[in-house]
């Protein structure tokens, strides 16, 4: 079924500026959907509005808001207007490496706002719209590290943990609602996220196009899905293993593949 009779003719996407949000709105315009891309970055979100727009012929809002901010959902209001939002995607988050009791607090607070606060405002708004038309769609960005405990990304890892949890909680609230929701779970991916951080995107890493690929298969029949095989192995380890041994072992390989993280998507 096509995407603007399943779930509706507009789909919000946050972090639209680059990687995977990016991807996802390329893949959406191709498939004939309108686009609200949300970001901070509003120069990057002319420019891909621009190209989407002339090589799909499709209707474009560019929202330049910051979701850190207290009121965001106010200043977001006012460019959906009354637009029918069918598809959400909470993408936006960013994450920070390093010992948490070296990190700067402030920061550690604002990735929890970006990252749980927010999609949990957006979620709680664009639903109840959802609920009334009984249909919809929810995807949330998770991440491998969802699964197992990260030490030296510790606020992140903690994010994404809620993230998943919230995804599959509301799968099974609003299911009667004809109402898909999705957690999507990558983990290295070719993004700005690394380059721009100077890290390494780790042993096996993934497209963008292959992760935003395996969210599009997975809607509406899975509650949340693992991207790229050697990730779904990943997944398994701490279920076959004690938990000290896994935050050990997380802990090594992130001081291997990972020296430094922070940059917002």
């Amino acid at each position: 079924m096509r995407l603007e009779k399943k779930y509706g003719r507009w789909a919000l996407i946050t972090g639209a500026s680059s990687g995977i949000g990016e991807g996802f709105a390329k893949r959406l315009a191709s498939e004939n959907m309108n686009l609200i891309l949300v970001a901070r970055r509003e120069e990057r979100l002319k420019k891909l509005s621009d190209e989407l727009k002339e090589k799909y012929n499709v209707s474009i809002v560019i929202a330049p808001v910051d979701l850190s901010k207290e009121n965001f959902i106010e200043d977001l209001k006012e460019f959906v207007e009354d637009r029918e939002v069918g598809m959400l995607i909470n993408n936006a988050g960013f994450g920070s490496a390093g010992e948490f009791a070296k990190s700067d607090v402030e920061q550690q607070a604002n990735m929890i706002r970006v990252n749980c606060i927010a999609p949990t405002i957006l979620t709680h708004y664009f639903v109840q719209q959802m609920k009334e038309r009984k249909k919809g769609a929810i995807i949330f960005l998770g991440s491998l590290v969802a699964y197992q405990p990260t030490p030296l990304t510790t606020t992140y890892s903690a994010t994404k943990a809620f993230n998943l949890f919230m995804d599959e909680r509301l799968w099974y609230e609003l299911r009667d609602y004809n109402i898909d929701v999705l957690a999507l779970n990558p983990s290295g991916t070719d993004t700005e996220f690394q380059q721009k951080a100077n890290t390494s995107s780790g042993p096996a890493p993934r497209t963008v196009e292959e992760v935003v690929n395996t969210a599009m298969k997975s809607l509406g029949r899975k509650i949340s899905v693992i991207d790229g095989f050697y990730n779904k192995l990943l997944s398994f380890v701490p279920r076959i293993v004690t938990r000290k041994s896994i935050v050990k072992l997380a802990g090594s390989v992130r001081k291997k593949y990972y020296t430094s993280l922070s940059i917002i998507k």
